[in-house]
C-alpha cells in the first residue's frame, strides 16, 4: 500500500503515525477513533483503538528519539 496510514494493519499504522508525528501519535489515534465513533463506525473505532495501543506499546518496548 502507498498509504501507510491507510492500511489496516494496526502496528504498520502505528509506525507510520509516531513516524508522522511523534510524541502526538497516540493523541492523533486517539482523536481518529473519537471521529469513528461519532460517525458510527465501529471497525474504524476498533482499528483505531487498537492502533493507539500499538503505539503505547511501541512506546514501551524503544526509547523515543523526538
Amino acid at each position: 500500500m502507498d498509504n501507510p496510514l491507510s492500511t489496516h494493519d494496526p502496528l504498520q499504522t502505528a509506525r507510520a503515525l509516531m513516524e508522522r508525528y511523534g510524541l502526538r501519535a497516540a493523541a492523533v489515534a486517539e482523536q481518529r477513533a473519537t471521529q469513528a465513533q461519532a460517525a458510527g463506525e465501529p471497525a474504524q473505532l476498533d482499528h483505531w483503538r487498537s492502533v493507539a495501543a500499538a503505539i503505547a506499546e511501541l512506546r514501551r518496548t524503544r526509547p523515543t528519539t523526538h
